[in-house]
């Protein structure tokens, strides 16, 4: 039974669930929103055409409670759906839920109470990413870095990119003609203009959303997008965002930060895709977003580079306004496996199709490749994994880093890993405190800068001299890592290396990264709390130290 136009009318909260082939979730995402401590709602499910039952299963939610209505439509994909519904909604504030996720049962109360008693026209919360495949969830955080609350224009630049985890004054949509696009990543085409338009937004600092990841057959894993080809999704949404900006009359005042916005969402989409497509396909979707962004930023910094180092060098270097291409990584690995390649066929297998494409770059050496392929004008280079062991395998050596250790490495040409060599087996540890290994090092190091000077000589390097952590926490208060001890004897050891390197190389750009503010590993990081990684206050300070080095 569904509520009197007079009810409807009186309705505070509309909580709008576009719905397409979710049958197997649908149950558990309502089941979270009708068992809400706050009560007074309606709910929109928007059946977009769906054929596997979802557009029943809606119908019997709403025979089951009156709070619930459905439109049943053509496919035509999320946004048309959200939009469609939101003409349709009586609340003065929205709420949008994808319906293969589900809410905290105090969502709504806690969501309500924050928006109306500050009088903002916009809230949203800390959320959990759910891993389909394990069960596991990590915390995010929305509203800050550190337990500092971002500035407005960090929030539209770096806040997480998603609408579903908001309570939004209806009237934002309707003021300011927004609506969202019928692209691939429609949120990150209204998010920072949401932002920039409210009077005032408020952040909640807890997890009331859950957020399913890695779920097979949603649109995130597998994008279907409708008016713009598959080589160039992310850039409708760009423009979108940017002409959102035009039309409100803001786009002057921020023009700046958009270009950063943009070249860092779309550093994001080639992050997702790079161990998603075809080689062929990847790099053309990369040119495309360099055609474009030299298009609607004219004279913006364009530069390419290549990456040499730890995965937190990547999380600095996106903070830098440049376009940013993971074809161009190289992490979890050392100089000496790069100058003393193993010659045996071997196989690699991780559960992270990312971690396996680095390692297989180890493994078949592909460096030099890449490098003589990609021409690019930069290598950043950190020394970051060169604390890990190493495997000597032959006439050759491989990183024995966490990743490495992680997956399965067999020798011979089957590929069956149940019939091929552990190569584990035929190999022996090279620790990384051993003078063999640093005798190893240093001859690497030597033939690796004779090399670049020999055969790339207008290739520019970078070195950011960065170190493991000794503090974990936050702004407010750090304590030292239990390996305290450990951890400075491997900084030693960097510290040797950079030193090393820097005599090699005389016209070598230094970074003195460990100088800069805030030095320690974020004690909420999503990714595990490890020495190895520091925080985002650091990463962005880091990046503009190597922004000035390039310039100076």
């Amino acid at each position: 039974m569904e509520l009197s136009e007079q009810e409807r009318f009186q309705v505070p909260v509309s909580i709008i669930v576009p719905v397409y082939n979710v049958y197997e979730w649908l149950d558990p995402c309502m089941e979270s929103v009708t068992g809400q401590t706050f009560s007074d709602f309606e709910v929109i499910l928007v059946d977009d055409g769906s054929t596997d039952g979802s557009g029943e299963k809606c119908d019997w939610w709403a025979g089951k409670d009156r709070r619930v209505r459905v439109i049943h439509k053509e496919n035509e994909g999320p946004s048309k759906a959200r939009n469609l519904a939101m003409r349709e909604a009586a609340g003065d504030y929205l709420v949008f839920l994808d319906a293969d996720d589900w809410i905290d049962k105090s969502y709504l109360e806690i969501m309500y109470r924050r928006i109306t008693e500050t009088d903002a026209d916009m809230a949203e919360c800390d959320v959990y990413r759910v891993n389909s495949e394990t069960g596991t969830k990590t915390y995010r955080v929305c509203h800050g870095v550190m337990g500092r609350s971002y500035t407005l224009e960090e929030h539209m630049k770096y806040g997480y990119t998603a609408i579903w985890k908001c309570m939004i004054k209806k009237e934002l949509f309707t003021r300011y003609d927004i609506k969202f696009p019928d692209c691939h990543s429609e949120a990150r085409a209204i998010y920072a203009l949401l932002l920039a338009v409210s009077r005032k937004v408020e952040n909640v600092h807890k997890a009331l959303y859950y957020y399913r990841i890695f779920r097979k057959g949603s649109l995130t894993a597998k994008p279907t997008p409708r008016h713009e080809q598959e080589n160039e999704i992310g850039i409708l949404a760009s423009e979108y965002l940017l002409q959102g900006f035009e039309r409100c009359g803001l786009y002057g005042k921020y023009e700046k930060l958009l270009q950063e916005i943009v070249k860092l969402k779309l550093s994001d989409l080639l992050a997702s895709f790079f161990y998603r497509r075809e080689k062929e396909d990847f790099q053309l979707l990369t040119e495309n977003y360099r055609a474009y962004l030299a298009r609607r930023f004219p004279g913006g910094p364009d530069y390419r580079y290549m990456t040499w180092g730890g995965y937190n060098l990547n999380r600095i270097l996106c903070n830098m306004n440049v376009l940013h291409d993971p074809y161009c990584r190289f992490n979890f690995s050392s100089l000496v496996s790069l100058m003393h390649p193993v010659r045996d066929n071997i196989s690699c297998s991780h559960k992270n199709r990312y971690r396996e494409m680095m390692l297989e770059r180890e493994i078949h050496n592909q460096f030099w490749d890449i490098l003589e392929e990609m021409k690019p004008e930069y290598i950043f280079m950190d020394f970051i994994e060169e604390r890990f062991d190493l495997i000597a395998f032959g006439e050759g050596y491989l990183t024995k880093s966490d990743v490495f250790d992680g997956a399965q490495c067999m020798t011979g040409k089957s590929d069956d890993f149940d019939r091929a060599q552990c190569m584990i087996e035929k190999s022996r540890v090279v620790p990384r405190k051993s003078e063999e290994c640093r005798r190893l090092w240093e001859e690497s190091c030597s033939q690796f800068v004779k090399k670049l000077q020999k055969e790339y000589p207008s290739v520019r390097i970078v070195l950011i001299k960065n170190y493991l952590s000794e503090k974990v926490g936050d702004i407010y208060q750090q304590k030292e890592y239990e390996n305290i001890k450990e951890i400075r004897e491997i900084n030693r050891i960097l510290e040797g290396y950079y030193r090393y390197f820097e005599n090699q190389l005389a016209e070598v750009k230094a970074v003195e990264a460990s100088e800069c503010s805030y030095y320690f590993t974020d004690h909420q990081y999503e990714y595990g709390a490890i020495p190895s990684h520091l925080n985002e206050l650091a990463n962005q300070e880091i990046a503009r130290m190597i922004e000035r080095s390039i310039e100076a």
